[in-house]
């Protein structure tokens, strides 16, 4: 599938999580060095075999919450709730203070910029649309600490506008959150980008409101034969979608 007429695009929205960002060294490690730091000595390989345990919680309670990504207290409580399910077999039974105490202090450290890293591809794409002149933005469920995150990972300086799930109280795949967008963009539907690594939160969201959305599936997990949308493996094949040349020199 192609773009038509990609020369008339001027504004590209992101997806922050897994998108630009992933969590670094990764969430069992991050969970592992807490735990070790608050005392609780258990191998990285049991939090390992613990994490598809909590993915079914957090997959179970996002389908009958929807809207938890629009409200920031409600995005701490599934968190904690989330690392309590993943550490709750490693904890003595009925210690559910220590449990939370854990849970919560994880929580804070996935607040914190060192928590995450950027992929390899994502200076490269922001930097060189940024320097052809695109208006570029974020849209992206998430708390509030994304801002800051975004702020030490030195990302702010490409984008024109970010939207934070929590602070605009409107979450994917909400009409009203893209249509925000635009409006801080001051960006017409028809020209406009949005890349996202969910077919329902970002590909269907945008489509809502007349953008053009772009699926970035950097695991290779779908093929284009069985998609109904654009598709990428990484951001830098977003430029070849929009014609765009790549500038020389490293980004950083």
């Amino acid at each position: 599938m192609k773009l038509e007429q990609p020369q008339s695009m001027r504004t590209v929205f992101f997806d922050a999580g897994f998108t630009l960002l992933e969590p670094h060294p990764s969430v069992a490690e991050i969970c592992h060095q807490v735990c070790q730091q608050l005392s609780l000595h258990i191998h990285l390989e049991q939090l390992q075999g613990q994490i598809e345990v909590a993915e079914d919680f957090y997959f179970r309670h996002v389908r009958s919450h929807p809207h938890i990504w629009a409200d920031n207290q409600d995005i701490d409580d599934f968190w904690i709730e989330y690392y309590a399910h993943l550490l709750r077999p490693f904890i003595e039974e009925h210690d559910e203070q220590r449990l939370y105490q854990l849970a919560r202090t994880i929580n804070t450290e996935f607040e914190k910029h060192t928590s995450w890293q950027l992929y390899p591809d994502v200076h490269e794409t922001l930097g060189t649309l940024h320097e052809r002149g695109y208006s570029l933005g974020v849209i992206s469920d998430w708390g509030i600490s994304l801002g800051p995150i975004l702020r030490q990972l030195e990302l702010t300086r490409y984008f024109d506008c970010v939207l934070i799930s929590a602070a605009t109280r409107h979450a994917k795949p909400s009409p009203t959150l893209y249509d925000l967008a635009l409006q801080r963009a001051n960006a017409i539907p028809d020209y406009t980008i949005h890349i996202g690594d969910s077919y329902i939160n970002d590909v269907l969201g945008a489509r809502t409101v007349g953008i053009t959305p772009v699926l970035l599936d950097r695991a290779h997990r779908v093929t284009e034969q069985t998609l109904d949308c654009l598709l990428v493996h990484s951001l830098t094949e977003l430029l070849d979608i929009l014609e765009v040349e790549r500038l020389e020199g490293e980004y950083k």
